[in-house]
């Protein structure tokens, strides 16, 4: 099993921001990265992991962001938060909410 999660460096001690699907004393093998670092070069089984592990619509949208660039064509954000806005609902991105 491999997940990516979030956490926070406090005194010495890496702290998840949500609880994970671990047992209690298990060993797992940690890789760091900067969440505010410049995107690197991600293969597409990397991305496709990602995706399938997002727990968030958050999570999710920020995997998105790895594949590579389209033609211009279907843009599934805008799409998501063009519908939620015509239901009334609040976007899941804020700043791209307007159509």
């Amino acid at each position: 099993m491999s997940i990516t999660i979030r956490a926070v460096y406090e005194q010495g001690v890496l702290r998840p921001a949500r609880p994970l699907p671990l047992a209690e004393g298990e060993t797992v093998d940690v890789t760091i990265a900067k969440a505010n670092s410049p995107a690197i070069a991600v293969g597409e089984e990397e991305i496709t992991r990602r995706l399938q592990c997002a727990a968030t619509i958050t999570d999710w949208v920020e995997a998105t962001k790895l594949l590579p660039a389209d033609d211009g064509g279907y843009d599934v954000v805008r799409a998501l938060n063009e519908n939620r806005l015509w239901s009334g609902d609040q976007p899941f991105i804020p700043d791209e909410g307007k159509p």
